[in-house]
């Protein structure tokens, strides 16, 4: 998010430095709930509820410079709330539906191994790596203590590696592969 505290300070004056503040945080917003949520309608109605919220709610805010973290927490509530409604999975034949195109297959790969997470998994890795935010940051955005927080991020990288991982290695013409499995 592209905002500092002191347009933070002016939003909560009102006015239309209050419709640029959210104008700021919408691409944002959209991102993180399109990253939890795999639905492009979904997506846009949870960043919706959550810039509506966060334009009024803005004055309960006590430190501007929390702002971001409660910015995400009201959004990530919101995309949770709509998939806990949704309780469902898009198939992945649904994916370009969404206007999400592949060139490669790595992006491919990680994309359905992100959808492969829970919503709240997908939220922490989302919060953590795209969002730039601290276990305690990602703990207050998720609504739930840090060791919680931490516990989810741990599940959604060992559910990512495993995802990913090369189940063939790739093989070189006269070159045989040795496994020391036993």
């Amino acid at each position: 998010m592209d905002v500092d505290g002191a347009m933070v300070e002016r939003a909560r004056l009102g006015g239309s430095e209050l419709d640029s503040l959210i104008a700021a945080i919408w691409p944002e917003a959209f991102r993180v709930a399109f990253g939890i949520l795999r639905d492009r309608g979904l997506a846009e109605d949870a960043a919706q509820e959550a810039c509506a919220t966060i334009a009024r709610d803005l004055l309960a805010l006590k430190r501007v410079d929390a702002f971001r973290a409660w910015s995400y927490k009201i959004v990530v509530t919101r995309a949770l709330a709509l998939a806990r409604r949704q309780s469902r999975a898009l198939p992945l034949e649904a994916i370009t539906d969404q206007g999400v195109s592949f060139e490669r297959g790595d992006v491919l790969d990680l994309y359905r191994a992100l959808a492969a997470l829970t919503p709240v998994q997908r939220a922490a890795v989302l919060l953590h790596y795209y969002g730039g935010l601290r276990s305690g940051e990602i703990a207050e955005a998720l609504g739930v203590p840090p060791s919680t927080a931490r516990f989810h991020l741990m599940l959604a990288r060992r559910n990512l590696r495993r995802a990913l991982a090369v189940v063939d290695p790739p093989t070189t013409p006269g070159i045989e592969v040795v496994s020391d499995v036993h």
